[in-house]
């Protein structure tokens, strides 16, 4: 298959660059696109209803903050990257809706082998929900 545009999945609170390389490597070798995501799962992004201004103002600036992680890392990936992307929300969800919207057709996300992770890990729902090929990096801890 030759892939088109590559989903790069970045957890930015364990950063390990090995899965963005591996992705990379695997666009330069077909001349896709990339594109990077990172999914902040501590936030919502349905409609919530805000207590404070306050609070709308630190989840945007905490957007910002990781939007600007992710600009860091596209550049240092000596390789173009398409599109910059931080949302809120589920996983797999947030994930499977950029797919489809964004046209993409391979998935690349790590996965560190943990105790915790043997526990609850978040890749067993990402193949089970996976529209898309999907290439599971293996992380040491």
């Amino acid at each position: 298959m030759n892939y088109e545009h590559i989903l790069i999945a970045v957890n930015l609170a364990k950063i390990d660059p090995e899965v963005i390389e591996r992705g990379v490597s695997i666009a330069k070798a077909v001349n896709a696109r990339v594109s990077l995501i990172h999914v902040d799962v501590s936030h919502v992004d349905s409609v919530a209803v805000l207590d404070e201004v306050d609070s709308a103002d630190s989840m945007q600036k905490s957007k910002e903050a990781l939007e600007r992680q992710l600009q860091t890392l596209a550049k240092d990936s000596d390789y173009p990257i398409t599109n910059i992307l931080v949302v809120s929300g589920g996983l797999s969800y947030k994930l499977q809706e950029t797919v489809r919207k964004m046209d993409v057709d391979l998935l690349v996300c790590g996965h560190h082998h943990n105790f915790w992770s043997r526990i609850v890990s978040s890749v067993r729902e990402l193949v089970e929900t996976s529209p898309i090929d999907l290439l599971i990096v293996h992380l040491d801890e």
